[in-house]
């Protein structure tokens, strides 16, 4: 009896092998930094006032936020309504650089960002993704709260809060398999130039775990690579930043931060810092989509697999 499963041996590493024009995971990686860099510009532009509250708060009071509640109340109001308008941006920008991504994998196509049908049909899938984690968010933390209540009413603190670690953890790793078996969504999309998602369970059929294996590497892979990278911004930030901290001269000490912070000589070698740290997170977003995308490719070799409609 044959194995008609795609060969997953390739899957992982599928974003360093892909067909097509030179240069794409440089030229990707580049404008994806920037833009991400862009967005993280303006949020901390939207978040600068609250930061500011809690600067005066740590230089002028011991770090007591407490007579400062109003004003950051406030504060806080302003910047969370501005921090809607990132909403719809963050859509946008994950539709330009899935399609980016996704093609290349999918058609060997050089690096463009364009707007089109293909990111007209990407933009709905990554709704329903969105509308996925939501759910699978507030129902794994219900699920871990409520077991954890109930266990510790009956068999103490320490029982609850591991049974509802346990259904955490369980939880997690049920997520990552659900991720895996729906993740051909964008890949499909862009073959068939149709609106594909729940289409993706019959292609990953029988690969769910092989699948959530590749993503664990590629996870765990890119979450060392970006501690090491934050790491460093945050050690320079502190170090440029470190000459101006004096406690014990109040309000000055916060003009005196805010002084350096607003000099080339700091924000200067911290963008660049963190520039270099997007790139990190720039290549895992194209990473990310390429063992799904190694499926479909199988999965299109093979002849394709008969899948239902979602949207007619």
């Amino acid at each position: 009896m044959t194995d008609d499963r795609p060969d997953l041996s390739g899957a992982t590493l599928h974003f360093l092998r892909t067909e097509g024009p030179r240069g794409f995971l440089m030229r990707f990686a580049l404008v994806y930094a920037a833009a991400t860099l862009v967005m993280q510009a303006f949020g901390l532009w939207l978040q600068a006032p609250i930061y500011e509250i809690y600067l005066r708060a740590f230089v002028e009071n011991d770090g007591d936020i407490t007579a400062y509640a109003d004003e950051l109340s406030a504060a806080s109001m302003q910047s969370n309504l501005g921090s809607l308008l990132m909403l719809p941006l963050s859509l946008v920008i994950w539709v330009l650089f899935e399609g980016a991504s996704q093609r290349r994998y999918i058609r060997a196509e050089g690096f463009r960002l364009r707007i089109g049908a293909d990111e007209g049909r990407l933009a709905l899938v990554g709704l329903i993704w969105g509308a996925l984690m939501i759910g699978g968010y507030f129902a794994l933390a219900l699920g871990a709260i409520i077991s954890g209540v109930i266990v510790g009413a009956i068999a103490g603190i320490a029982g609850g809060v591991a049974v509802g670690g346990l259904i955490f953890l369980a939880g997690i790793i049920a997520a990552l398999w659900l991720f895996a078996r729906l993740s051909p969504a964008s890949a499909l999309t862009i073959r068939d130039r149709q609106i594909r998602f729940f289409e993706a369970w019959n292609v990953t059929k029988g690969n769910g775990w092989g699948l959530t294996g590749s993503y664990f590497m590629l996870f765990l892979g890119f979450t060392v690579l970006s501690l090491v990278a934050y790491g460093v911004v945050g050690i320079l930030g502190f170090v440029l930043i470190a000459p101006t901290l004096d406690s014990s001269a109040g309000a000055a000490t916060a003009d005196a931060v805010l002084a350096t912070m607003a000099q080339p000589s700091f924000w200067g070698p911290l963008a660049f810092a963190m520039f270099m740290a997007m790139m990190v997170q720039s290549i895992f977003a194209h990473a990310l989509g390429g063992p799904a995308a190694w499926v479909v490719r199988q999965d299109s070799l093979a002849g394709g697999t008969v899948i239902s409609e979602t949207f007619g």
